[in-house]
């Protein structure tokens, strides 16, 4: 077997994270009782320094659900990235591979310095000060398709895509949908964590999962049987892209008619949406959270379920900071398990979810189904609660995106059945 071959049976066993836009995490922790006071001098408490950026955070969190497998593909999670040359990148690099045993077969060294981020972390809140980043050149972006191309030799595809966050300058408009089109295929889960350049990644995942994949009824197309794409966002964002003003501020709790709005707003303005998209998967911070599926067309009825938030009101400090990262992470990873995962594979299921998590995903997914029906809806329910668990676990902890699994367990095992509205 060729090494393009084994790369590319390699990918579709992998999930593979579009994170662009690294950092070298710095947490600047200011005295105990101490907050942030602008115009005052302020010396550190104590210093540390770890992994920045939203598709390195996915990739830090997944690798806290990895660590409790007994045995693990080594590019079971793929990091696309720029990382500066430098201290700070190599700092990063470091990190992400001894640390979080995180492949770098698809890291590009930039010439550009990586950015720093410093979260300043006082008494009862934290501010974070994010740094412009340095600029991709035409050249450096060639390399990541190369090498994007060489792992999908032979056909082959990522078995989940994940994109998260921002480009760094040098990007174009369609740099996710150009790499998301080289890596994903009709069997692949894709989750989006962004904004930016969503026209025509939409329009690439729609030509992805063709319309030719509609059932003769002409429900939901079958690709979400084997592949299929949601959109992760915070309810504050979901409006804006669909031209809903929010009656409260951004902080206060949408309302289901803001959502509904916002919904048909956001499929009338994407015209790929349908297309592209299964379910949203709106966060709303303290508040409830919401999947909701994507209709047909702006006119066409649709299903909203409503998942419980986890009360973290006695918890003290907490560390919300890479949070919805977390999110991302954990739906993903247990997307990819109710997905991928069968009966007779006998524990060796090959992604990110270990066994024991797994069952408890199967045993959740399967109380949450009206009599034992196999809901699509349910099933993503069930991934995005437990994505859900998983962000409220990491804002125990003081570093991004970090989190005890058994802290992420205890919050899925206490959520009650999803209400659909």
């Amino acid at each position: 077997m060729s090494p393009s071959q084994s790369s590319a049976d390699a990918l579709s066993q992998s999930v593979v994270v579009i994170g662009l836009n690294a950092a070298l995490q710095k947490r600047f922790i200011l005295a105990p009782n101490k907050n942030l006071e602008p115009g005052n001098v302020h010396r550190a408490h104590q210093c540390e320094t770890g992994v920045g950026g939203k598709g390195q955070d996915v990739g830090v969190a997944m690798s806290c659900l990895s660590d409790q497998k007994a045995s693990k593909n080594d590019e079971a999670v793929l990091l696309a990235q720029f990382l500066g040359m430098g201290p700070e990148g190599d700092a990063v690099s470091t990190t992400l591979r001894t640390r979080h045993g995180l492949s770098d077969a698809l890291t590009i060294r930039n010439a550009a310095p990586l950015r720093t981020c410093t979260t300043i972390v006082g008494a009862d809140e934290a501010t974070e000060l994010v740094e412009t980043s340095g600029e991709v050149t035409h050249e450096e972006m060639k390399l990541l398709q190369r090498k994007v191309e060489e792992m999908t030799t032979g056909g082959g595809k990522a078995d989940c895509v994940c994109i998260m966050g921002s480009m760094p300058p040098g990007c174009g408009e369609d740099t996710y949908a150009e790499l998301t089109s080289r890596l994903a295929g009709k069997e692949s889960l894709v989750l989006i964590d962004s904004v930016i350049g969503l026209d025509p990644l939409l329009g690439a995942l729609a030509a992805i999962y063709d319309t030719n994949d509609y059932d003769n009824v002409g429900s939901k197309k079958k690709g979400i049987v084997g592949g299929g794409a949601v959109l992760k966002l915070n309810a504050a964002e979901l409006c804006k892209l669909a031209d809903v003003t929010k009656t409260d501020g951004e902080a206060d709790q949408a309302t289901m008619e803001e959502l509904t709005a916002s919904v048909k707003g956001f499929v009338a303005k994407h015209s790929n949406a349908a297309g592209a998209l299964n379910y949203l998967c709106i966060t709303d911070g303290k508040w409830p959270g919401y999947l909701i599926e994507i209709p047909e067309s702006a006119s066409a009825s649709f299903r909203t379920w409503q998942l419980p938030a986890v009360d973290l009101s006695k918890e003290g400090m907490l560390y919300p900071i890479g949070a919805g990262d977390t999110v991302a992470a954990g739906t993903l990873a247990a997307w990819q398990y109710l997905q991928r995962h069968r009966a007779n594979d006998d524990g060796k299921f090959f992604g990110v979810v270990p066994s024991k998590i797994g069952t408890q995903l199967s045993d959740r997914k399967a109380q949450w189904s009206e009599e034992g029906e196999e809901d699509e809806g349910i099933k993503m329910a069930a991934a995005f609660a437990f994505g859900l668990a998983c962000g409220s676990a990491s804002c125990l902890q003081q570093e991004n995106s970090v989190f005890i699994v058994d802290d992420a367990m205890k919050f899925f095992g206490g959520m009650t059945k999803p209400v659909v509205q």
